[in-house]
């Protein structure tokens, strides 16, 4: 049994290297042998996409920077929004408001 699959296991291997070797010489050239005319449309398409990633990267700096530019704006405005409601607050509590209350609602000092 074991001699059998010690002549079985090599010999298969073999022939399925050799016919996987085959299939791939009929499907098509091999790279190695790629032409000159091939390698030069090559880096053309490499410098094409390269140009196209710097341009994108571009673009993805300039929307940082609007998209920043936007949140300080946003943020300055919600600031001063907080100041026009913390102003009031200021007042009521300064004209004697307990916090809890309603504005202009007192409370009684008398017995």
């Amino acid at each position: 049994m074991y001699v059998i699959a010690g002549v079985v296991v090599p010999t298969a291997t073999v022939f399925g290297l050799w016919a996987w070797r085959v299939r791939a010489r009929a499907a098509g050239p091999d790279v190695r042998t790629v032409a000159d005319g091939d390698n030069a449309e090559l880096a053309r398409s490499v410098a094409a996409v390269q140009e196209r990633l710097t341009e994108l990267t571009g673009q993805l700096e300039t929307m940082s920077r609007d998209w920043e530019e936007r949140d300080r704006r946003l943020t300055g405005r919600l600031n001063a929004l907080l100041e026009l409601t913390e102003r009031p607050r200021r007042l009521d509590l300064s004209a004697g408001d307990r916090p809890g209350e309603r504005p202009g609602e007192r409370r009684s000092t008398r017995p």
